[in-house]
């Protein structure tokens, strides 16, 4: 056997992945018309370019190389991410500011806040009737049930003296109101709430090779960020269809929020005054009130001791009751700063 046949054998197919031997003045089996490229691998392999032999036809195995379709342990092959796109883990909870979950890579994650909140108003409410005006008579009348009653009505401090014993029973009669008056409106302004329904935690991350046509392999996540894998570019972009679920996180949000103006109508109100009877007749002594829609029996009080009674009026009449809020209904919400804006687009990991 020459040494050249020798030095074929040596070279079968079970040896091609062990064997650097090249034969002296002949031409590969499976090259051109010249000698194969430096770059080729006969059984091909992920990488290698085929070289251009002395006639000028690339070598036909390194051509014919093709990457490999699994990736190494710790990680997963995921469709390639478009030009400009990186590759990160995310983590949504509920708002917080206080620190996120570390990264897969023990890295802290970095701080990013979704879904901003909807507005939200302090509840309306009325201060008391002010300007409001009306009128109340005082009616008695000789009995002890207030029937068949007389108008008694008197002005301020104008003491009215009369004489005799007589059984007499008081009360207010109905208000009239002569003048409204109003209800100064306050509160509805935006309630304080946090600005955030959600705490994004962002983990940036890196491809290590590639795992076929148009596909990379990632780090597989722990922890929170095991569910997805996801790719991620600034501002408020759109998602490929190979990363279908889009989430638009923001490190500051901007105030849109509105709240309507708080108004008061007016409710139920009563006009209410106050009178005092005496046992004398210079509205001195004693005194037995009468201030309500309530029949009072004053008899023991102008009859206790002298013939002689008296009563005044001691508070004016007075509008009371309230307003009834409205108003200061939501609207806006905050809005994610487009300046401070990342897309972030996941699929399923695994």
């Amino acid at each position: 056997m020459t040494s050249k046949t020798a030095l074929l054998w040596s070279c079968t197919v079970p040896a091609l992945l062990g064997c650097g031997i090249e034969l002296e003045g002949g031409a590969s089996p499976d090259a051109g018309s010249g000698a194969a490229g430096s770059g080729g691998s006969m059984l091909g392999g992920f990488g290698g370019d085929g070289g251009v032999g002395a006639a000028g036809a690339a070598g036909a195995a390194g051509a014919a190389g093709s990457p490999p379709t699994t990736c190494a342990l710790g990680y997963q092959c995921v469709p390639a991410a478009p030009p400009q796109w990186g590759y990160a883990f995310l983590s949504l909870g509920a708002y917080s500011t206080s620190a996120g979950p570390a990264c897969p890579d023990a890295a802290a994650p970095q701080p990013f806040f979704a879904n901003p909140a909807q507005a939200a108003c302090q509840p309306c409410a009325c201060g008391p009737i002010q300007g409001g005006a009306c009128a109340v008579p005082l009616v008695c009348g000789y009995n002890s049930t207030c029937s068949s009653f007389q108008d008694f009505t008197r002005n301020n401090n104008d003491c009215s003296n009369e004489s005799g014993s007589p059984t007499l029973s008081c009360m207010l009669g109905g208000g009239t109101v002569t003048a409204a008056g109003t209800c100064t409106p306050s509160g509805g302004a935006p309630a304080t709430t946090p600005e955030w329904k959600q705490r994004a935690d962002f983990c940036p991350t890196k491809s290590s090779s590639s795992c076929g046509a148009a596909s990379a392999c990632v780090p597989v996540g722990s922890g929170t960020y095991a569910a997805n894998i996801c790719i991620y570019l600034p501002g408020e972009q759109t998602c490929p269809s190979d990363w279908p679920e889009a989430t638009f996180i923001y490190q500051k949000a901007t105030d849109k929020r509105t709240c309507s103006q708080c108004t008061c109508a007016q409710g139920a109100v009563a006009c209410v005054a106050e009178y005092v009877f005496f046992d004398d007749g210079i509205c001195a002594w004693g005194g037995k009130k009468v201030a309500s829609t309530t029949c009072t029996n004053v008899s023991d009080e102008i009859n206790a001791g002298w013939p002689l009674w008296s009563y005044k009026r001691t508070k004016a009449p007075t509008l009371t009751g309230g307003c009834t809020p409205g108003g200061g209904i939501p609207g806006g919400q905050f809005v994610g700063d487009a300046n401070t804006a990342l897309t972030v687009c996941c699929r399923k990991s695994g």
